[in-house]
């Protein structure tokens, strides 16, 4: 009996020690928890601080708070790293919730440590060293950046695999909204420093470091659209020798001659869409989806006129201009002030309406000359520098393209590469939207344009359908026919002057089929072609002056996955709005 009773002591006993160490686990474990959310919290409050020090240009504070933050990730993955931690991720239901915590922990870490604070480090010594003393920029010091840029891309695409092995399904909501907040903020940065890490690896060969190339910069004038922004106007010639540029010629659009058949060869699918005047007027040679073929038609007409190919051609829009001017301030030509709140009036709309050709075309030179001379010494912070252009870059608003087959490579993966690169990077439901003029002037800066998109499964065999409603206004007022024919086109290429003709184009993903388009209800005549391997439907609409129409594109998708149609669309002078609409399936 003493014995059985000694037993029972014994058990009573050790079933007390056991309640008391798995009470201790679980408080040591709440407790740390309690520990790493604190110090997670404090890493995230300081994230608005480190942004606005960039956006400052105070680079000395943006690094102290970044550091800060490691801290305080370092602390949590430290408290969430520990052996009675781990085995607490066994248990079920809360231990996923446990297992996130530390994962988004050590990833947060990682990504400051490997990625964001040897960024600023790069950034804050291109700051104080890039310009050099005798001006131009130092390619050598750009170059050096590359290795880290690579190692901070290799750090965030490791950190977003390990994100995403995360299942979020298993998760509380507070920790839920965490890891979404984390997977979001790594997804957000991975393409800038891709896009810097592409720049390092092309930029100093463009800019002269391993001996002098010719760079021609086409400006694209939206006030008569074409798919990648507008008609070419203007180019401007520099040469670019040991990171300084220096300014060899410009030319007018007027200056090329007609050519009484392409320059090069079209493909047969872009000649469907948009005729043969793509390559036989230079100002149609953004027409195509395809950048490459706009860079090789540019290059061929400018080394006919002056006998030089250009190593790079990059095309930009006066948005581009307009941003530009946000960090250099208002720039003086003979023909005014150019600034940044008054440039699209300045640069495309009083032009034609009061000047005749030739003054077009002295201002439009005076104008490059003034802003290449505020930007070409590079006298400018290259934080605020960059800040200004990633709008636009994002916006597609500046291309670029290389005639040196390796610098190429690394362009065609990334936003620079042209419209028909950017739609395939935006992922595989992307749709993308053109814009044509067919007035043959300048009413463009009249039109006013949005776009919806929805899909319905409306079919028996689960394929959705995709529709793209693009609905189109003229803004001319009644007597617009009365402008001067550089604005209506004077009636001259098949719209009555004073309307505004336009040629849509849809392109949908790989592997969609056409579902027809319609207008007003009413199916009507469209252009129907792959290209680029991407299905493109084309219809054009002609507005009255403060007439509104709507062309509606269909497409069915090539198998029954699910679809979530994302939108992109030609560079306009206006943002153009986006939406959902509903599919009618009857």
């Amino acid at each position: 009996m003493r014995t059985r009773t000694r037993l029972s002591r014994i058990a009573l006993a050790a079933t007390a020690v056991a309640l008391v160490a798995a009470v201790a686990w679980v408080a040591w474990v709440g407790v740390r928890g309690w520990l790493a959310k604190t110090e997670l919290d404090s890493a995230k409050a300081l994230v608005s601080d480190v942004g606005e020090a960039l956006q400052a240009g105070q680079l000395d504070a943006a690094s102290a708070d970044a550091e800060q933050m490691l801290a305080h990730a370092e602390a949590a993955s430290a408290l969430t790293s520990d052996p009675l931690w781990r085995a607490a991720e066994g248990i079920p239901f809360v231990g996923p919730n446990l297992a996130a915590v530390r994962v988004v922990s050590a990833e947060v870490a990682g990504a400051l440590s490997g990625a964001a604070i040897p960024l600023m480090d790069g950034v804050e010594a291109l700051t104080a060293d890039l310009r050099l003393p005798e001006g131009g920029i130092d390619t050598s010091l750009l170059a050096e950046q590359l290795p880290a840029l690579e190692d901070a891309e290799a750090t965030l695409t490791d950190t977003a695999a390990d994100l995403a092995d995360i299942d979020g399904a298993a998760l509380l909501p507070p920790v839920r909204s965490a890891v979404r907040e984390v997977v979001d903020a790594v997804d957000e940065i991975r393409p800038v420093v891709t896009a810097l890490g592409d720049t390092a690896a092309v930029l100093p060969a463009t800019l002269g470091g391993s001996g002098p190339r010719t760079i021609l910069i086409m400006l694209q004038n939206n006030a008569e659209l074409r798919t990648s922004g507008g008609i070419t106007g203007s180019f401007v010639e520099l040469r670019a020798d040991a990171g300084k540029l220096s300014l060899v010629s410009q030319a007018d659009s007027s200056e090329f001659e007609r050519a009484p058949s392409p320059v090069l060869p079209i493909p047969e699918s872009t000649l469907a869409l948009y005729g043969e005047q793509v390559g036989r007027f230079v100002q149609n040679a953004t027409m195509p989806a395809d950048f490459d073929l706009t860079a090789r038609l540019v290059s061929h007409w400018w080394e006919g006129r002056t006998g030089t190919a250009p190593d790079t051609v990059l095309s930009v829009d006066p948005l581009v201009l307009r941003a530009l001017l946000d960090v250099t301030g208002p720039v003086a030509t003979e023909y005014g002030t150019l600034t940044a709140d008054d440039l699209v009036r300045q640069l495309l709309v009083d032009p034609y309406m009061s000047l005749d050709s030739s003054t077009q075309t002295a201002m439009f030179r005076t104008t490059a000359s003034a802003v290449f001379a505020e930007v070409a010494d590079f006298d400018l912070d290259p934080v605020a520098f960059a800040s200004a252009l990633a709008g636009p870059i994002a916006d597609g608003r500046v291309n670029v393209w290389s005639a040196h087959a390796q610098e190429q490579a690394v362009l065609a993966q990334t936003l620079l590469a042209g419209p028909a690169a950017r739609q395939r990077a935006a992922g595989p439901d992307a749709f993308a939207v053109y814009f044509n003029d067919a007035t043959g002037g300048k009413m463009d800066t009249m039109l006013d344009a949005s776009i919806a998109v929805g899909s319905a499964s409306c079919r028996a065999d689960g394929r959705q359908e995709v529709l793209v409603s693009v609905a189109l206004t003229s803004t001319a007022e009644s007597g617009a026919a009365d402008l001067p024919v550089a604005m209506t086109g004077g009636g001259l290429y098949g719209a009555r002057s004073g309307d505004i003709a336009t040629n849509v184009s849809v392109s949908a993903p790989e592997g969609m089929f056409f579902g027809g388009v319609s207008l007003a209800g009413g199916t009507i005549p469209s252009v129907n072609v792959e290209e680029n391997g991407l299905p493109v439907s084309s219809a054009r609409v002609d507005l009255a002056p403060g007439e509104s129409r709507t062309l509606e594109f269909r497409f069915i998708a090539g198998d029954t996955d699910p679809i979530e149609p994302v939108v992109m669309h030609t560079p306009t002078i206006d943002d153009i709005p986006l939406s959902q609409t509903r599919v009618d399936c009857g």
